[in-house]
């Protein structure tokens, strides 16, 4: 199959192993500490602790992420006059491809976001489920799992290019996602952006892996595909429903982008 677009994801499964809400414990404390067959995240509720990890010192404070990879070496202890209360997850991941796994093994052991406050719903939420074990708990926690860690990825690239620049990109990147039927020149879209034409033609690809002009396309395609595959409309219908008005045109990049002709596609 050839493809169009060459942009890395993170694919991969996971299967929890445990799950513990910790209280605040000015003794708490742990020294040297290692997990080589599962990957850890915690998230501080309340309170500060002081950690060590391969040879960096890290002040948690409220909101604070943590994720650990297997075989990290790790040393802590809670503040005791302000002592943390937190939730871990220790769990394990079944990757779909190497890339995916060397991806998420660099993640930064600590984020610290004025956003992750939205993570404290989902933390406790996921802490609570596990705990009662009722029928399909297995398939909720997954899925809140899922979701901290699409979180997780999603604060790594802001704090990477920086709060402003990426907002800026990501509110492009949905307008386009919103009006994907029509077309918009890269001017159009860095005046939108707040950035210049040719910043914004750099930092939108640094972050989206694409260039603008290929995104759009990259949307219109995929959208044109599921419509094909729900069985809805023809090839033509498929096209003109996400600003295609030359058949040819949209067939041909159809094909390289998905290595198919939309005709393939109808069920």
């Amino acid at each position: 199959m050839s493809v169009v677009y060459a942009y890395s994801d993170f694919d991969f499964n996971v299967e929890i192993s445990h799950i513990s809400e910790r209280k605040p414990n000015p003794q708490w404390k742990m020294d040297g500490i290692s997990n080589n067959a599962q990957y850890l995240v915690a998230y501080c509720l309340e309170g500060e602790a002081f950690y060590k990890v391969e040879g960096k010192d890290f002040h948690i404070r409220k909101s604070d992420l943590l994720f650990f990879p297997r075989g990290v070496v790790r040393s802590a202890y809670a503040n005791p006059d302000h002592p943390w209360s937190f939730i871990f997850i220790s769990f394990d991941a079944q990757f779909l491809d190497e890339p995916s796994r060397e991806q998420f093994d660099r993640l930064e052991r600590w984020i610290r976001s004025p956003h992750l406050y939205k993570l404290s719903p989902l933390f406790l939420e996921l802490s609570q489920v596990w705990t009662g074990r009722r029928a399909g708990f297995n398939v909720k926690c997954r899925s809140l799992l899922m979701d901290i860690l699409y979180q997780l990825l999603h604060e790594q690239n802001r704090s990477m290019h920086g709060n402003f620049r990426y907002n800026a990109i990501e509110r492009t990147a949905n307008h386009i996602l919103q009006h994907y039927a029509e077309s918009f020149t890269t001017d159009q879209l860095a005046s939108l952006s707040g950035l210049s034409a040719s910043h914004f033609r750099l930092l939108f690809k640094k972050i989206t892996g694409m260039t603008a002009v290929q995104y759009q396309n990259h949307i219109r395609l995929n959208k044109a595909k599921d419509l094909l595959l729900g069985g809805g409309c023809n090839v033509t219908e498929a096209a003109l429903s996400v600003g295609y008005h030359d058949i040819y045109y949209f067939s041909r990049l159809f094909k390289k982008m998905t290595g198919k002709n939309p005709s393939d596609c109808i069920p």
